[in-house]
């Protein structure tokens, strides 16, 4: 992917002209990151389709990709180990969603419990993503919000349609316990 993002911002400035070193980096390396994240959700959605649960894979990966993206926590340092670690969750979150049976007041009080774990002691950045001082408020907030509107949209869909949205139940579950390891690391520091 490294190869790829460079030849491209080297056809955008084949003369060195435009931008300076440290902005072809920043572009090289945004091209890696939607490079990245395209291929990944590309290949999950696939095989998802291929599987037969398309539309459930699509919810989960937006739930939790919505979290990760506030709350921080584990990120995998190859883009295959992403790749693979994402797309098990995301098979196994649906098929779990699919045998869990569980009463709205429980995933509420789980729904609770993490959202005090997530506002405690998230973000969590990591070594390559570390979370600025100025934006760690900010994000907090934001974690919060998400968590308390997919709590507010379980009770709506649950009163409405009778059927608990377990999808966003297993994102907000596994977000609490992937910036776990992250919280550990960043304390013993």
């Amino acid at each position: 992917m490294e190869t790829i993002a460079n030849r491209i911002v080297n056809y955008l400035d084949t003369y060195k002209t435009i931008w300076s070193d440290v902005d072809r980096m920043r572009m090289s390396l945004g091209l890696q990151i939607m490079i990245h994240n395209i291929v990944m959700i590309g290949t999950i959605l696939l095989i998802s389709k291929i599987a037969g649960i398309f539309l459930e894979a699509v919810v989960l990966l937006t739930a939790y990709g919505t979290l990760k993206m506030t709350a921080g926590g584990v990120h995998f340092r190859t883009s295959l180990a992403c790749l693979i670690g994402t797309g098990v969750f995301v098979m196994a979150g649906v098929l779990f969603s699919r045998q869990l049976n569980m009463e709205l007041f429980h995933i509420m009080g789980i729904y609770l419990v993490c959202l005090i774990i997530l506002v405690k002691i998230g973000p969590q950045g990591t070594e390559n993503n570390p979370i600025s001082e100025e934006n760690y408020i900010k994000l907090r907030n934001r974690t919060g919000f998400i968590v308390l509107t997919y709590m507010f949209l379980t009770v709506i869909v649950e009163n409405v349609t009778g059927r608990i949205p377990y999808l966003l139940f297993i994102a907000v579950v596994f977000e609490t316990i992937s910036i776990l390891p992250s919280y550990l690391k960043n304390r013993s520091i």
